[in-house]
């Protein structure tokens, strides 16, 4: 079993996933994986320490686990933690038994490692074959080259020694040094997916189709490089694309766009950020013109040469003498408005301020709602529709939701702060006070 041991020293180096100056934490079930990877770090003078949770899902048996690891970490010689958890009890709402034993399982591992123990790493006993089982689920359910590519040998703290090596060799490296270790007997009944994957599909491939360890193993470092270029790749696309003004985010579509690259670029690009669901992200590379999309935080506006996203308009009360500052969106720039009272000036005509007949408190800004129609000022007192008004000045689509109307206490439109008051408001030559409204930078 030297070739084991000699290619779980040249992954470790490789891969460069720790040293042997790191303390490293060993997340152990008692099953085979798992106990060969703690007698490798024994064997190998690394300083590592073990930790398991017991789900008390198998009653005895989970017990027994426990009990088994325990007397392993005594054995080599490292520092043991426990901690049994109801999975029943902590399971939430849409999560089914695994995602909870799942979650409850990495929040307890990731707090031992901040909690002033010094690890360096949390090692996990994955190994070759449960890679190409996640590969192999991971395209059944839908998936992309990230998905195709495995399971990371590093991400963050989180390290995966034994990716390199098959089920089968490392039995062969427990029987040839008399280890023994758990079976869970849940691993041999087909309910789960995995498990379906383990039985029935990744045997056809090894015996009918004469798939190798070697194979997979290269195939996924294969995949795992196209990702890493993907990656760097979609950024740079990313930015180029991409133009940022204040919280108004705009990424350009192509001139003679495929349908498969700008989905790509949509799942990859913006969804992670945005809070869009799979489905709407599907929507957004077919939408017509002028139309958007809301997440629980966004709205994406589709127009022919673009996406735009922007935060999901909010309603803001004003109140006081001095109305406060209000965030503000005009042509692309995050600005303010700033709105008081105040004696009226010699002249009316002061850069990036409008100027209103004095009104009673309270006053409000709020964005537009279907319907909505003012007098513009110079045009008689006719009356016209915030929407078209908008449209004949040319606002962005995407804009016109983010523009906020100034009404007073009957929702009566007095102005659209940086473009227009309202004729009904305008200051007359008896008016000793006025309502002066300044859109500006904070």
């Amino acid at each position: 079993m030297q070739n084991l041991t000699a290619s779980f020293r040249e992954f470790v180096e490789r891969e460069r996933l720790f040293a042997k100056t790191d303390k490293l934490l060993l997340a152990c079930s008692g099953g085979l994986d798992s106990t060969v990877l703690a007698h490798l770090l024994h064997a190998e003078g690394y300083d590592f320490a073990v930790a398991h949770m017991n789900f008390q899902l198998r009653g005895e048996a989970s017990d027994g686990d426990a009990a088994f690891v325990a007397d392993l970490a005594r054995t080599l010689g490292a520092k043991f933690f426990s901690k049994a958890v109801d999975v029943k009890k902590e399971t939430l709402a849409g999560e089914s038994t695994q995602m909870t034993a799942r979650r409850l399982r990495y929040d307890w591992f990731f707090s031992l490692l901040k909690d002033g123990q010094n690890f360096d790493r949390l090692l996990l006993g994955h190994h070759l074959d449960d890679n190409l089982e996640t590969a192999l689920i991971n395209f059944i359910r839908g998936t992309g080259i990230v998905g195709l590519s495995g399971m990371q040998p590093r991400f963050a703290s989180v390290v995966r020694p034994l990716l390199s090596i098959s089920r089968q060799e490392l039995k062969g490296y427990a029987q040839a040094n008399e280890i023994v270790w758990r079976e869970d007997a849940s691993n041999a009944s087909d309910d789960y997916l995995r498990n379906r994957v383990r039985h029935h599909l990744t045997p056809v491939l090894r015996d009918t189709f004469g798939m190798t360890d070697k194979t997979i193993a290269r195939n996924l470092l294969n995949l795992r490089g196209a990702e890493t270029f993907y990656h760097k790749g979609l950024e740079a696309e990313r930015d180029e694309r991409r133009t940022v003004r204040g919280e108004i985010v705009r990424f350009y579509r192509e001139g003679e766009p495929w349908f498969a690259t700008e989905r790509t670029f949509l799942h990859r690009a913006v969804q992670p950020y945005y809070g869009f669901t799979n489905d709407q992200i599907e929507q957004l590379c077919t939408l017509p013109n002028n139309s958007f999309i809301d997440s629980k935080s966004h709205r994406a506006y589709v127009t022919d040469d673009a996406w735009t996203i922007a935060p999901l308009p909010m309603m803001k009360r004003t109140a006081g003498k001095v109305i406060e500052e209000i965030p503000f969106l005009l042509d692309e720039d995050n600005l303010f408005v700033y709105i008081e009272t105040m004696k009226k000036p010699s002249a009316l005509t002061s850069p990036n301020a409008q100027y209103l007949a004095p009104q009673n408190l309270p006053l409000h800004l709020r964005p537009r709602k279907k319907g909505d129609r003012f007098q513009p000022l110079g045009m008689g007192g006719k009356t016209k529709k915030v929407k078209d008004y908008m449209i004949d000045e040319k606002v962005p689509v995407w804009l016109r939701d983010h523009i906020y109307l100034l009404t007073n206490e009957q929702d009566e439109i007095m102005a659209i702060p940086g473009y227009c008051i309202s004729e009904k408001f305008k200051v007359l030559p008896e008016h000793d006070e006025v309502l002066r409204i300044v859109v500006k930078p904070s």
